[in-house]
């Protein structure tokens, strides 16, 4: 699934281009949280769990395989790991998203 940058983040101003820094620092929508979750087969967590949990499955270091969930987290840390450094446009950049978490 290729996405546009446009499409995941919420931009507040009328700026197009960031840093990937900055891009990652902007809210992401929530339509495409559920978008996401739908192409992943997964379910989508709003709140992140307290670290005593005991179920493996949502633990962050789980296998894609084996993940029953992905929080805005998860979504942050693979856009970080596909991201190249440098700067980015919504309007024209893209990201694409394979059927598991793993960049």
């Amino acid at each position: 699934m290729q996405v546009k940058l446009s499409e995941i983040f919420i931009n507040k101003t009328d700026t197009v281009r960031y840093t990937k820094t900055a891009l990652l620092e902007l809210d992401i929508k929530t339509e495409f949280e559920m978008r996401l979750a739908k192409h992943l087969g997964l379910k989508y967590m709003e709140r992140e769990n307290s670290m005593d949990n005991l179920c493996y499955a949502q633990a962050p270091g789980m296998r894609s395989g084996y993940r029953q969930i992905f929080t805005k987290s998860d979504l942050k840390m693979y856009l970080d790991k596909v991201l190249e450094p440098g700067i980015h446009d919504l309007e024209s950049g893209t990201v694409v998203f394979s059927k598991s978490m793993d960049p």
